[in-house]
C-alpha cells in the first residue's frame, strides 16, 4: 500500500472517490444526515462492518504495542475506534458518528485539513501494520487492505463535502440524537407505558447557551461539532443505557429518565450532567464552556403529556439561569413569571417600534475643577402598561427577546446624537455608555461604534464605553480582542462594579482599560462601615497603580466626596451632585454649576 492515496483513487468496486455522489445518489439533498451519508459511502467503498472492525483491531494493537507510531490525526476517531475495538468490532455506529463529527470540525480550510488528517492517519497506521505483522504476510495484507478502504471512505467523504460546498448545497448536519419530532414521539410512548404501570419519569431540559456564541464566531458547522461534543460528554459519563437524549432546538437537549423513584434521582442526574459539562470544550484552537442550565419536569406531577412536560422543563430551565445551582424543578410560579417576562418583551418591542424609549444623563462632578467632568447615559423606559421599568429589567427583556442588538444600537446612536447637540450648545464633556456582555459579543460591535462616532461627529476621546465586571468571567480572550478593536477607534474603556463579583485581578490587568468606577455598594456607607472604607481605599490604590482614572458612584454627601478626593478619586456622581436629568436639562445644569469647591472651611 502506498503512503499517499490521491483523492481520485478507486476502490475495488470501481467507485470514483472524487465523485461519491454518483455512487450514492442522495448526497445532494440539503439537510441530509451526515452520519447517514457516511454509512452510504462506507457501503459504496466496501468499508463494511468487517473492514471497520479490522481497522479498529489494528488501531488498538498499534496504540498498545507501538505507541511511538500512534498519531491520533483525527481526534474524534480515536475514542470511536476504542469503543468499536472493545466491543469486538461489532458496533460500527461510533465510527460513522465520529467521522461525521470529524468532518464538521475540520480546522482552517476544511478539505485541505481533512486530506492532511487522512494522510497522517494512513501513514501512522501503515507503519504500525508493517512493524507488527511483517512476519505474517496474510495478516499484513488483510490489514493494509482494510486501512486502504477506510482511507477511501475518508476521501470520499471530503470529496462529497467539497462538492456540496461548491454547489451551495447548504450545511450538512449530523444527527447525533433524535430531533424534536422523533424525540417527542419517544416521549409520548414512554408516557403511555408509565401511565399503565403507574411509574414516574423525569424530563431534564438542558439549555446550552454557549452554542450561539460558537455559531457566531466560528460558523454553524463548528457549532454543530460543539453540540456533538456536549452530547458525547453526557452519554459517556452520566446517562444510563435506558435514558433517552434528544434535541428539541438548536441550543436545547431533552433527557428522558424513565422509571425513577422521585425528584431526588432527577436532581442527582442533573448535577452529574452539569459536572460533566463544567470543563471547557475545545473547538479548533479555542475552548468554550457550555454554560448549561437544567430544568426538571416530572411525570405526572408537572404534566401528563409530552408538550406540557417539555414546556414546563423549559420554564424551569429559564428559572435556573439565575441560580447558583444551575438547575431547578418546575414550579407553577415559573409559568406566572414567564407570562410577565413575555409581557416585558412584547412591550419593549412595541417601545422600539414607536420610539417610546428615552435617555437620561447623570452628571459626574470633576473634583479638581468643580465642574461637570462627564455624563453617564442610562436607558429610561416608562410604559403605559408596566409603568417605570428599570434599566436592568429593560436590558434583561432585550436579551431574552432577542432584541439586545437593536436596543444597544438605539442607545448608542441616540446618546451620540445628543452629545453632538450638547457640543453645539457649548458643553464639551465625555459621555459614558454601559454595554451588556451580550452586546459586546456582537461580532460587528466595534465597527458599529466607529461608524456611529463618525456619523454624529463626536471625537472618540469623548466616549467612554463601560463593561461590568461580570463580562470578565469566561471568554477572556474574546473580550480582550473586542476591547482592542474598540480602542483602535480612539475611545476610552472603563470597568464598572469591580470588586462586587469574583473576577481575579489578573483578568483586570490583561485588558486595555482606562477607567474604573467604584460601585455604590461600597461608597454609600463608607463613612460608617469600616470594611467598606477599606475596600474603597484598596480599589482606589489598585486603580492608581494600573493607571486608571477613578469615578465613584452613589455619593450622597460632602463628607464622602471629600474622603474620596483624598483617596485620589477624580470624579463622583450621585445624589450629592445631581439625580439623572433629561437631555434638555443638561446644558442648563452645567451652566449653573459654578466651580463647586470641596476644600474644608477654615
Amino acid at each position: 500500500m502506498s503512503q499517499s492515496i490521491p483523492p481520485n483513487s478507486s476502490s475495488d468496486n470501481g467507485a470514483d472517490a472524487s465523485d461519491p455522489a454518483s455512487a450514492t445518489g442522495a448526497e445532494k439533498e440539503p439537510g441530509v444526515s451526515l452520519r447517514a451519508l457516511v454509512g452510504r459511502l462506507a457501503e459504496a467503498f466496501s468499508a463494511d462492518p468487517k473492514t471497520l472492525a479490522r481497522v479498529a483491531s489494528v488501531f488498538g494493537e498499534v496504540r498498545e504495542r507501538a505507541p511511538d507510531l500512534f498519531v491520533p490525526a483525527a481526534g474524534a476517531l480515536a475514542p470511536a475506534f476504542a469503543v468499536t475495538e472493545a466491543a469486538g468490532g461489532a458496533d460500527t455506529e461510533p465510527v460513522y458518528a465520529a467521522l461525521g463529527e470529524w468532518a464538521l470540525d475540520a480546522e482552517g480550510e476544511p478539505i485541505e485539513r481533512m486530506r492532511s488528517d487522512c494522510m497522517r492517519f494512513q501513514s501512522a497506521m501503515t507503519r504500525g501494520v508493517l512493524r507488527l505483522y511483517a512476519g505474517d504476510p496474510e495478516r499484513c495484507a488483510e490489514s493494509l487492505l482494510s486501512l486502504q478502504r477506510f482511507v477511501f471512505l475518508q476521501l470520499a467523504l471530503l470529496a462529497s463535502l467539497s462538492a456540496r460546498s461548491q454547489e451551495g448545497g447548504g450545511v450538512v448536519r449530523t444527527l447525533p440524537t433524535p430531533e424534536y419530532a422523533a424525540f417527542m414521539d419517544i416521549l409520548r410512548t414512554t408516557i403511555e407505558s408509565h401511565r399503565q404501570e403507574g411509574k414516574q419519569l423525569a424530563l431534564l431540559l438542558i439549555h446550552v447557551a454557549r452554542v450561539e456564541q460558537v455559531d457566531r464566531l466560528l460558523g454553524l458547522q463548528r457549532g454543530e461539532a460543539f453540540m456533538l461534543r456536549v452530547t458525547r460528554r453526557m452519554r459517556e459519563g452520566v446517562l444510563r443505557k435506558q435514558d433517552q437524549l434528544g434535541r428539541v432546538s438548536r441550543d436545547q437537549f431533552a433527557c428522558l429518565l424513565p422509571r425513577i423513584a422521585g425528584e431526588g434521582v432527577a436532581i442527582l442526574a442533573a448535577n452529574k450532567i452539569l459536572g460533566a459539562l463544567e470543563a471547557p470544550i475545545p473547538i479548533g484552537d479555542r475552548s468554550f464552556a457550555p454554560d448549561a442550565v437544567i430544568g426538571i419536569a416530572m411525570y405526572p406531577d408537572h404534566g401528563e403529556d409530552q408538550q406540557t412536560l417539555v414546556r414546563n422543563g423549559k420554564l424551569a430551565a429559564r428559572a435556573a439561569r439565575g441560580t447558583a445551582e444551575r438547575s431547578a424543578i418546575y414550579d407553577p410560579a415559573h409559568g406566572e413569571s414567564e407570562e410577565l417576562k413575555m409581557q416585558y418583551e412584547a412591550r419593549l418591542r412595541y417601545a422600539l417600534e414607536e420610539s417610546a424609549l428615552e435617555l437620561a444623563f447623570e452628571p459626574q462632578l470633576d473634583l479638581h475643577s468643580g465642574r461637570i467632568g462627564g455624563l453617564e447615559c442610562a436607558l429610561h423606559w416608562t410604559d403605559k402598561e408596566l409603568g417605570k421599568v428599570s434599566e436592568a429589567r429593560a436590558m434583561e427583556a432585550a436579551e431574552t427577546s432577542g432584541v439586545i442588538r437593536e436596543v444597544t444600537w438605539w442607545v448608542f446612536n441616540n446618546a451620540l446624537r445628543l452629545r453632538a447637540e450638547f457640543a453645539r450648545a457649548g458643553l464639551e464633556v465625555p459621555i459614558c455608555l454601559k454595554v451588556a456582555a451580550s452586546g459586546l459579543q456582537q461580532p460587528d460591535f466595534p465597527e458599529f461604534v466607529g461608524r456611529a462616532l463618525r456619523t454624529w461627529g463626536v471625537p472618540p476621546k469623548q466616549l467612554v464605553i463601560e463593561i461590568h465586571e461580570k463580562a470578565l468571567v469566561g471568554g477572556l480572550e474574546q473580550l480582550k480582542e473586542t476591547l482592542v478593536r474598540l480602542k483602535a477607534h480612539g475611545l476610552r474603556l472603563g470597568i464598572d462594579g469591580f470588586g462586587t463579583g469574583s473576577s481575579p485581578l489578573s483578568n483586570l490587568a490583561q485588558l486595555p482599560l482606562d477607567e474604573m468606577r467604584l460601585d455604590a455598594t461600597f461608597i454609600s456607607d463608607m463613612q460608617r462601615a469600616t470594611h467598606h472604607a477599606k475596600i474603597v481605599r484598596s480599589l482606589a490604590r489598585l486603580a492608581r497603580d494600573l493607571g486608571l482614572r477613578v469615578t465613584a458612584e452613589g455619593v450622597e454627601d460632602a463628607e464622602t466626596a471629600l474622603a474620596l478626593s483624598a483617596l485620589g478619586c477624580e470624579r463622583i456622581q450621585g445624589g450629592y451632585v445631581s439625580p439623572p436629568l433629561a437631555a434638555r436639562e443638561i446644558v442648563g445644569f452645567a451652566a449653573g454649576l459654578a466651580g463647586l469647591s470641596l476644600r474644608p472651611q477654615d
